[in-house]
């Protein structure tokens, strides 16, 4: 089911230092999705251990990292065993949180990594594995060599049409501009969720989605997030028969 963040209530966030926020979803106790709300001139001095790694990506705003600005759609990656720094939000800043629990290969450093709109480049699996160019762009904000977990954005234009596929992967997205009709092959039968900016999802593996109903009305851009590689098994149909 679609869920878009203007539509959930705006609560007290105590993992994040009892920021306002919209909690998208609690898919365990340590692992939580939310758009942050800051106000102008919030401040925090979160504690220097932590049960869950961070993932921040900056909607509007402006978050200040230790002295540091990560404005519209800076990433940050924060590992559990890396103590964060003072955040403020002079400005204010809605930011997408991702909490998740630690894993081996989190690393031991913080990852910043600013928006920077020369490094969209085109996606390439898609052609790769079809035969055609599907019209769509991708930037990296995290990519961890070993596992295949990766953080991106994708930008395509009313012209994309996304065969049937399906992932071995959890895969959960984002809106960010735009909007997009997302059909989903479930048990029940054809599923459309229809999401404009602030809508998430989240898919496990082996549902197939796409086919020729999914699409934009105009160019969409969202997030996207995997824990290990996005392997892409296109079929004919929403049977997987």
């Amino acid at each position: 089911m679609a869920r878009h963040a203007d539509d959930q209530p705006l609560v007290t966030f105590e993992q994040f230092g009892g920021a306002p926020a919209r909690v998208l979803a609690e898919h365990s106790p340590t692992r939580k999705v939310a758009v942050l709300e800051l106000p102008a001139h919030w401040r925090w001095r979160p504690p220097p251990q932590r049960e869950h790694t961070w993932e921040l990506f900056v909607l509007e705003g402006e978050l200040n990292w230790g002295g540091e600005p990560v404005r519209r759609y800076g990433h940050v990656h924060l590992p559990a065993a890396v103590a964060p720094p003072e955040l403020t939000a002079d400005v204010g800043a809605r930011v997408l949180l991702f909490l998740d629990p630690p894993r081996d290969t989190d690393g031991a450093a913080v990852s910043h990594r600013p928006y920077d709109g020369r490094a969209w480049r085109p996606g390439v699996v898609a052609e790769r594995d079809t035969g055609i160019r599907l019209p769509l762009e991708v930037l990296d904000l995290l990519w961890v060599e070993s596992t295949g977990q990766r953080t991106w954005l994708l930008r395509a234009g009313p012209e994309l049409v996304l065969p049937w596929e399906r992932h071995e992967t959890v895969e959960e997205g984002f809106i960010l501009e735009g909007g997009y009709r997302l059909v989903e092959c479930l048990p029940a039968g054809e599923r459309v969720g229809d999401y404009r900016p602030g809508g998430y999802f989240h898919r496990p593996p082996g549902v197939i989605h796409g086919g020729p109903g999914s699409g934009s009305d105009d160019t969409v851009v969202m997030l996207l997030r995997t824990p290990t590689a996005l392997t892409v098994e296109f079929v004919q149909g929403c049977s997987p028969d």
